[in-house]
């Protein structure tokens, strides 16, 4: 069996027009996958593309499959307990009543139910 990456990947290209839209189809040499890329020949994407070696052929190249922090755990796969994110308080009335219970408000006033609300504050 031939290694995939002592082979130079050869590719043959061929443009087409699909409902006014140009695409080139890139077809390996050696495995006879088919690409379809958007753009004409002439492109600087298809260009890269023709130049790039095929997936198809080439091993997986995600070097990071199977690297994951369960494996520091002694577990085979990743088990998902990330549980549900928690509702994040970015209304602009939670951020008000949280300036104003902090004390980072740059202004106050004082009204008939300031007392009421320093006893709210004193029982929460």
């Amino acid at each position: 069996m031939v290694k995939p990456n002592t082979l130079k990947s050869m590719k043959t290209a061929k443009q087409i027009k699909i409902n006014n839209h140009t695409y080139t189809i890139t077809e390996c040499s050696i495995c006879g996958a088919r690409t379809r890329i958007k753009g004409s020949l002439d492109t600087k994407a298809v260009r890269r593309a023709i130049e790039r070696p095929c997936g198809t052929c080439n091993p997986i190249r995600n070097h990071l499959q199977g690297i994951g922090w369960w494996l520091a755990f002694n577990l085979d796969s990743n088990p998902y307990v990330y549980g549900p994110m928690p509702r994040l308080r970015t209304s602009k009335r939670y951020r008000m009543e949280e300036a104003r219970r902090n004390g980072w408000m740059a202004w106050t006033w004082n009204d008939e139910y300031q007392e009421e609300r320093k006893a709210l504050m004193k029982a929460a």
